[in-house]
């Protein structure tokens, strides 16, 4: 009944061009707001009743998301008009009842918000220092590039927004499937203007010319990381690292260059754009905007510009019962937070995922891009949602994976992943490929963490290229015992259902991520010589057992002392290998002073090299501890203590 009178209410307005409704503390006001190009907006402004305070009404403006209008955010504006906001609400431009056609999130759009803000100060009933503008995806893109190119109010909340929104839906090369979603709306929803609309058809042309088009077009006054620079009122950013739209690398570069002392970034989890919903950091994000607006429009002195929290991030990681995400948050005054360091991960033949490069004679590791049936549409697939029988006969999904050593401590991962990648492929015109991380417990469970996407679109069979790319940024705690572990696919999508028979994502379903490529190819990645290819992760605290420290070929077997010795809690025991002719089998095990076997760090074939393994002893009791390297030709025991 309620949403019936609201369209009424606007329906009348259209009409009759104003519709007043009196509630006990604030009178609404529906009317159409006739721009500079002579279309008009559907607008709603709540104006609280009684006597505005000197220099007029503190105002807030909310803006809502792609697709959707006004209403969306009314219950909002309530909620401020409530507490003596002159509050306002509109449909952007194509959507909702307003006229004209969509821009798909552009200047024009900025554009119109600016000259609803100029109609908000006209009025002599606002106070023109006290305007602040909230919204989350359109809505926070919107008010943010407004703010960048002239827009000038006390403040901007910007939610589930970047600057490099427009390249960010065909970032590196690909497309991803929430650009074909939100580009293909019915025009009961979105009209499109002419270009827009060809953005649908130009996806599922699949074609390089379509492509191009796309490229050329999708930044051009959607992209505005350039004008960044010039936004000097204070901006509150709350992104979500699981965004399926909009990369939070935008956001993390805008930190580099936004004024330092008028900023404050949350990244974590958020309600929308396919992110996980948590109640205790939706609970924490509302109540900084509180502190927010208390600050910067009423002039309360509280901690939320405090140096030491202008970073907040949320990191996922496994919970006991390993069903859904927990979340650690935490704060700093810089970003990257103080001890990341960005760890290469090197490609291994037999699943391996070092932190050294691999030296053998294996040139490659291999996957196939297996399109079963060479006239299958993008159309096709995207209808049979990538699973079940039909999708099955047109194309087949191919992986392989790599894991690291079980991690000895909780290593933490802050920041955006990238890899560098060598590469050739059978396929011509295009090739792609999709790096998927993993967390993967003890017991074998594994979870989805994010994902680098490298499509070339301007390759020539058997080409050998090289490529360092992004990823989608994210922070993860990997828990001690657990592997990182890293796929290589053909599809970047997850199985229906998890270990636990759940919904593994509720958002894309079984849809990937990118849009797959659809030339069939053999595509090879170089992991040996001079062309070893890696994933890069911004780690804090990462541990892992063994890593290669060295090139050189020793001339014997030695076993090193530990240190730091004494230690608390971690050490690292170095040991040699000589250039026998063969693998060799290294044992290296831990005894404590009754001579039972505490822990076994290396039982593996080893080439020549030098090498490192850490002995994490948070789990034993302090005292003196030994510790044995065994080979076919060789023995040594060292003694180590523990202090704690």
């Amino acid at each position: 009944m309620r949403n019936l009178l609201l369209l009424l209410t606007a329906f009348i307005t259209l009409c009759l061009g104003e519709a007043s409704l009196q509630s006990g503390s604030y009178t609404r006001v529906d009317f159409m707001l006739t721009l500079s190009d002579g279309i008009k907006l559907d607008c709603t402004k709540l104006i609280p009743n009684g006597t505005p305070p000197a220099g007029g009404w503190p105002v807030a403006i909310i803006t809502h998301g792609y697709g959707l209008s006004k209403f969306i955010e009314l219950p909002s504006a309530e909620e401020f008009a409530n507490d003596n906001y002159y509050s306002f609400v509109y449909s952007m431009r194509g959507q909702g009842v307003s006229e004209g056609l969509s821009n798909f999130i552009s200047t024009t759009e900025a554009n119109d918000l600016k000259e609803v803000v100029q109609y908000i100060k006209n009025d002599a009933n606002t106070n023109d220092n006290k305007i602040f503008i909230h919204g989350g995806s359109q809505g926070g893109i919107i008010p943010f590039m407004a703010a960048c190119t002239g827009l000038n109010v006390k403040t901007i909340i910007t939610d589930l927004a970047s600057p490099t929104a427009g390249s960010n839906w065909i970032e590196n090369g690909g497309i991803k499937m929430t650009f074909l979603w939100t580009s293909g709306y019915p025009s009961n929803i979105v009209r499109y203007n002419p270009l827009v609309s060809r953005f649908k058809p130009w996806i599922y042309a699949n074609t390089k010319e379509k492509w191009d088009s796309l490229n050329y077009y999708l930044p051009i006054n959607r992209d505005f990381i350039g004008e960044v620079g010039n936004c000097q009122i204070p901006v509150l950013v709350q992104n979500a690292w699981q965004d399926k739209f909009f990369n939070t690398l935008g956001m993390i570069q805008s930190a580099y260059i936004l004024p330092y002392n008028n900023i404050k970034m949350y990244f974590g989890a958020m309600d929308g754009h396919g992110s996980d919903l948590v109640m205790a950091e939706e609970t924490y994000k509302d109540q900084v905007i509180l502190d927010w607006l208390d600050y910067h429009l009423h002039g309360v002195q509280n901690n939320i510009m405090n140096v030491n929290n202008k970073f907040t991030y949320a990191a996922s990681r496994f919970p006991a019962n390993e069903s859904q995400w927990s979340w650690n948050r935490y704060n700093s005054p810089t970003w990257p937070p103080a001890g990341t360091e960005n760890v290469k991960l090197y490609f291994h033949p037999s699943n391996q995922l070092q932190v050294y490069g691999y030296g053998g004679s294996q040139t490659s590791v291999n996957f196939t891009n297996d399109v079963l049936d060479p006239n299958v549409t993008m159309e096709y697939l995207v209808n049979t949602e990538f699973r079940g029988p039909l999708f099955d006969a047109k194309f087949h999904k191919e992986e392989i994976f790599f894991d690291t050593p079980a991690l000895l401590q909780d290593a933490v991962m802050a920041g955006t992943p990238y890899a560098y990648l060598y590469y050739s492929s059978t396929a011509n015109e295009i090739c792609q490929y999709n790096m998927q991380i993993y967390a993967v417990r003890p017991n074998g469970n594994e979870k989805l963490v994010t994902r680098i996407n490298w499509t070339d679109r301007d390759y020539t069979a058997n080409q050998v290229k090289q490529k360092y790319v992004n990823g989608q940024a994210y922070s993860h705690v990997f828990r001690a015992g657990e592997k990182i572990r890293v796929k290589l696919t053909n599809l970047d999508n997850v199985p229906l259902y998890d270990f636990n028979g759940d919904t593994t994502d509720t958002f894309l379903r079984t849809n990937p991520f990118m849009l797959p490529s659809l030339k069939a190819g053999a595509n090879k990645v170089y992991i040996n010589n001079n062309s070893k290819s890696y994933i890069e992760l911004p780690l804090m605290n990462f541990v892992i057992g063994i890593q290669q420290i060295s090139a050189e070929v020793p001339q014997q077997f030695n076993l090193g002392q530990n240190y730091p010795n004494p230690f608390n809690p971690v050490t690292k025991i170095r040991f040699s290998v000589p250039n026998t002719g063969k693998n060799n089998f290294v044992k290296i095990a831990v005894y404590d002073v009754t001579g039972k076997l505490v822990t076994t760090l290396v039982d593996e074939n080893f080439s020549a090299g030098s090498y490192e393994v850490d002995f994490n002893g948070s789990n034993y009791s302090t005292g003196v501890y030994f510790y044995r390297m065994t080979t076919n030709e060789f023995s040594e025991v060292k003694k180590m203590i523990l202090v704690k």
